[in-house]
């Protein structure tokens, strides 16, 4: 009898119309796509674990349906809550992408039976696989070894519940990628996600207005234009290649929650928040359709390197942009100073070419203040809603300031130094606390110990920042001995 399986879509599958950079919209699509329905390989790879040993699992799918579910709840949260704060946003949004949520949506559609956890054993002990049209019989057996068999295996898998989340993001995965984003969030629907924004009348909710007073839009405008033009923002929108057809979204993406000078949008806050998740999605997307083949660890590696707050920080600064950002606070002042200021990282001499081919993750660390990512992910998330959510004008965006590392990354991503520094054997000997009575300030101290005994420290602003910065000192340490294996 020949061995049925199942292929891995993701790796077999070579249309690069996959994912496609279109506008998101909540509408109906006409789109051939939306005829089309998953086929039962890739509906196969969803409700398989690696666990199960198949040639296929659903990690991939569950990678891409987790970015779009954050994605989508996030815009969905934009629209839904027009005064909420961001913080706000942030801990609706926990609730609603928890794997607590999603196990119950698995469990209330009946989908919980349908996952695949274990490996099939046709016979022994651990025997669990049952012929088609036969029954267990519950007289107890015995193997050849005179051991008793355990006839639950039978009927019962056991799994954590989060396995059941994972299989819900599978699912949204596999009809992402199988009809289109419009009929993806029609299935989310389904599952009880909130992601269509529609008000008591089950009519669509308009986007909020990114400005201060919602009765005199048409009378703030020619003020907001005034004002962007006193703030030279122009410059950015040179940089970015993009021209803002509401420029209320271009001033507030770069309006420190501190600012005293504009009093006419909101801060960067919200647009931070929802900038985030598209930021995330697309970099995903460009993972998977650059490498086919690739594995769910180095998706992740690759997603925390192309993403993570200390690089976007770093090309904010490369391209000068900090330096529009509005702001009155002297502790933000100082953290920026001191971090853009440094010549041997950003020369004042050199272009921003020649910043973006330095080795950016030995700049691009923890020391960089937060705020300059906020501002770059609030700027992605300015443009998403100016640009009516489209996100091939976003790709457009962003991929020129991504491109100096991008395709580096993929080719051989940073790895979380915390991470790797704990799998060479590393341990953290203190943490400890100093408080500088000059500034007025705390600093957090860390000392690591490598493996063959020598001992790293490192400081920051907090423990965690503490940590990173010592780790990352170790493993660069390990490199320049060749402790590390390339």
């Amino acid at each position: 009898m020949p061995l049925v399986t199942f292929n891995d879509y993701l790796r077999t599958n070579t249309n690069l119309s996959l994912l496609p950079l279109v506008p998101l919209s909540y509408s109906s699509s006409s789109s051939y796509q939306s005829l089309l329905q998953p086929s039962p390989d890739i509906l196969f790879q969803a409700i398989t674990r690696r666990s199960a040993s198949e040639n296929t699992d659903m990690e991939n799918l569950e990678i891409l349906g987790d970015c779009f579910l954050k994605l989508t709840v996030s815009m969905c949260l934009y629209h839904r809550y027009p005064e909420a704060s961001a913080g706000a946003l942030t801990v609706e949004k926990a609730k609603q992408i928890s794997n607590k949520n999603l196990y119950r949506i698995a469990v209330k559609k009946q989908l919980k039976s349908y996952l695949n956890v274990m490996k099939i054993n046709f016979r022994g002990k651990y025997a669990n696989w049952i012929p088609p049209g036969y029954v267990i019989n519950e007289t107890p057996q015995l193997t050849t070894d005179g051991e008793s068999v355990d006839l639950k295996g039978y009927s019962t898998q056991y799994v954590k519940r989060k396995a059941f989340a994972d299989m819900i993001e599978a699912f949204i995965g596999v009809f992402l990628i199988s009809t289109d984003y419009t009929i993806t969030m029609q299935f989310m629907k389904w599952l009880s996600i909130d992601v269509i924004p529609l008000d008591k009348n089950n009519h669509l909710m308009e986007v909020p207005s990114i400005l201060c007073s919602y009765s005199a839009n048409d009378e703030i405008r020619p003020i907001v234009d005034k004002f962007y033009k006193e703030q030279a923002f122009d410059d950015i929108e040179k940089i970015i290649n993009y021209n803002f057809r509401n420029k209320a979204y271009l001033v507030a993406a770069f309006t420190h929650p501190s600012s005293f000078a504009n009093r006419l949008t909101n801060c960067y806050e919200r647009l931070e928040f929802l900038g985030d998740a598209v930021l995330d999605f697309l970099v995903t997307r460009h993972i998977f359709i650059t490498d086919t083949k690739i594995t769910p660890g180095r998706v992740t590696d690759i997603r925390q390197d192309l993403s993570n707050n200390g690089r976007l920080a770093y090309i904010l600064v490369a391209y000068r942009l900090h330096t529009k950002i509005l702001h009155n606070s002297p502790d933000l002042f100082g953290k920026i100073q001191m971090y853009a200021g440094d010549n041997e990282v950003f020369p004042k001499d050199s272009s921003s070419e020649i910043i973006l081919n330095k080795d950016i993750d030995q700049w691009a660390d923890s020391t960089a203040p937060k705020a300059l990512a906020d501002v770059f992910e609030a700027l992605v998330g300015a443009v998403f809603l100016d640009s009516e959510k489209c996100l091939k004008t976003v790709w457009n965006v962003i991929e020129p300031l991504l491109r100096q590392y991008i395709d580096r990354s993929i080719a051989n991503p940073n790895s979380n130094p915390i991470r790797e520094f704990f799998e060479k054997g590393g341990k953290v000997i203190s943490e400890s606390t100093e408080t500088d009575t000059e500034k007025d300030t705390i600093k957090s101290i860390c000392i690591v110990q490598t493996a063959n005994g020598r001992r790293i420290d490192g400081s920051g602003t907090s423990k965690k920042m503490a940590k990173y910065d010592a780790c990352r000192k170790a493993i660069k340490l390990l490199m320049e001995y060749n402790v590390i294996d390339d």
